[in-house]
């Protein structure tokens, strides 16, 4: 039975996955946006006294270069601005806010999560929910913590993941 509540558990993952990326494919090009910065205006929403693209990183678990490359569209689409300066490069250790128009945008994109979380949630009561996300922040916390020990003993004893996996097997 174990065996296969774990196939079901990622297979529902996997799934919930495709579907969430299907509705951010079918969202975005509305908001005339890529996937990835959703994300980072709902953040810089959040955070109205601005953050860095290093903390924005780290908000989203995201390499730090993607968002330095990316941010340069956010501002030339007058969604974002530095802080100080010229409001178009950045500075070392730089703020980075909303503009006006950054705020509507991050408005449009929070009805449509919410339309999206409603609709989602349907028939589920908050208790269930609340049980739901502890559940799951557990699970994930323990499957980095495999993932972060496996990654550790693969360069410590410089196998591959298929010896490793036929040892734990025999």
């Amino acid at each position: 039975m174990e065996a296969e509540r774990f196939g079901k558990f990622t297979l529902l993952i996997d799934n919930i996955s495709k579907c969430v990326h299907k509705i951010k494919v079918d969202t975005v090009p509305y908001l005339g946006i890529k996937s990835v910065h959703v994300f980072w205006i709902c953040t810089l929403y959040r955070h109205p006294e601005g953050l860095t693209a290093t903390e924005i990183a780290a908000s989203r678990q995201v390499d730090r270069s993607l968002v330095s490359r990316e941010i340069a569209e956010l501002c030339s689409y007058e969604y974002i601005e530095y802080i100080g300066g010229t409001g178009k490069r950045r500075n070392y250790n730089s703020r980075l806010v909303l503009t006006e128009k950054g705020k509507e945008l991050a408005r449009v994109i929070f009805r449509e999560a919410m339309d999206v979380q409603k609709k989602a949630d349907a028939g589920i009561s908050e208790e269930e929910l609340e049980i739901f996300y502890s559940v799951l922040e557990r699970l994930q916390d323990n499957l980095s913590d495999i993932a972060r020990e496996r990654e550790k003993n693969l360069i410590k004893k410089g196998e591959t993941s298929f010896d490793i996996i036929r040892k734990n097997s025999d």
